[in-house]
């Protein structure tokens, strides 16, 4: 599924824009979120939350969307931003958190159309890897990049996604790590496997993850402060 954020200060800017997004997608393949301020949009994104594709308005009261993008961008460096205002005055800026696109107000079907389509087509082009597992609910595909980090407790690994709840499944860490044969991945400690991509920073004995949770390290510290050093230098 699609997850799409739609944030615009003004009410009726928002109702249209996902009025146009619901009138040329099916309701069932796409999740549309929407906020009226981009501190409420962070606020969700240091929470855990994330989309795949942001529609933001760049005027919006003490912040604009610029800013909100560059710290999107922090946080995520492979959605789709697309800006929607009524000036391109900040167009150039766009270049900087690598928007998609610059619509120009009103909106109509064929521009946010033609946005939808390139963000979708950039998503396919960065398509994800995936791992299957089971447990008594049934089989589950999970992309990698949804795995924000996994816990261990004997037999059974507690798979943490954007999802309030982890996904339990009955594999020791060790097959887990097997499986998941990517350099993204780092088992930090024995008890504990965390996804690079969602580490916001090593600090001390832990390492904190983008939506705050801290997660213990027993490797030595500057073994775990180098693996992410190379990590974010090699995703710039």
């Amino acid at each position: 599924m699609v997850t799409i954020a739609v944030c615009d200060d003004e009410q009726k800017q928002r109702k249209h824009m996902i009025d146009i997004l619901y009138g040329m997608t099916l309701e069932n393949s796409f999740y549309i979120s929407e906020y009226a301020s981009g501190e409420e949009l962070l606020d969700d994104i240091r929470l855990g939350y994330s989309a795949n594709i942001y529609f933001l308005d760049v005027y919006m009261g003490v912040s604009n969307g610029i800013e909100i993008a560059r710290e999107i961008r922090e946080f995520d460096k492979n959605c789709a931003i697309i800006f929607a205002t009524n000036s391109r005055d900040h167009a150039v800026h766009g270049y900087g958190v690598h928007a998609l696109q610059y619509l120009l107000k009103p909106l109509d079907e064929r521009s946010v159309g033609e946005a939808l389509a390139q963000a979708l087509e950039q998503l396919s082009s960065r398509e994800d890897r995936c791992i299957s597992l089971t447990n008594k609910q049934g089989v589950y595909r999970i992309s990698y990049s949804d795995i924000l980090y996994v816990e261990s407790n004997a037999r059974v690994a507690l798979v943490h996604t954007h999802q309030k709840e982890p996904l339990c499944f009955y594999i020791r860490l060790d097959e887990l790590e097997q499986q998941l044969d990517d350099k993204r991945f780092y088992r930090c400690h024995k008890s504990y496997m965390v996804n690079l991509d969602h580490v916001y920073s090593v600090s001390g004995s832990t390492m904190v993850m983008k939506g705050g949770n801290s997660i213990p390290v027993s490797v030595k510290v500057t073994e775990a402060k180098s693996r992410f050093a190379s990590h974010m230098a090699n995703h710039l």
